[in-house]
């Protein structure tokens, strides 16, 4: 049985949650679980991005986000993005690209896929097991204006399944 029709049939039985090492780590898994996305805009001009959150091909998140410009005094809050889907085990992919006002696309699409060689570098050598790995979506610098580039990648979060606090 390959991996996809695995987990396939683990969807249809129904979600568990997960919880301690035995259940994010389990033995011959790739994939992981996602939790929340913060999304912060490092540029002086505000930009306009459409996200995308795929799990094992199938679409779990669409949405336009309109981030303010960063403040040169007090820098930018990031937009948290709290999981909507089930924690499901499996190949979470975050698609970003620029949107014009009318939406349309204006930039190619940046793509990350969250394996679990992300979760064991943030959580595999530690005793702490939160059951789900947090992202983080930058866009631009303060050197960028127009349809500056996207960074996708895991990031440590103190509780990336429970309440926005991050590290």
């Amino acid at each position: 049985m390959n991996r996809r029709t695995a987990l396939k049939s683990l969807a249809a039985v129904g979600s568990v949650p997960l919880a301690g090492c035995a259940a994010i780590r389990g033995a011959g898994q790739s994939g992981t679980v996602l939790g929340k996305i913060t999304v912060v805009n490092s540029s002086l001009v505000p930009n306009r991005i459409r996200l995308l959150v795929v799990r094992d091909e199938t679409d779990l998140l669409d949405r336009t986000l309109s981030l303010p410009a960063i403040d040169a005094a007090n820098g930018t809050p990031g937009t948290v993005i709290a999981p909507s889907w089930p924690e499901t085990q499996g190949e979470y992919t975050i698609h970003a690209h620029h949107i014009e006002e009318s939406g349309e696309r204006e930039s190619t699409s940046w793509e990350y896929t969250f394996t679990q060689d992300d979760y064991d570098r943030y959580y595999g050598d530690s005793h702490e097991d939160p059951g789900c790995l947090g992202a983080v979506v930058t866009v631009g610098s303060l050197n960028e204006s127009a349809n500056p580039a996207i960074g996708i990648s895991p990031t440590y979060m103190e509780t990336p399944c429970g309440t926005p606090e991050s590290r």
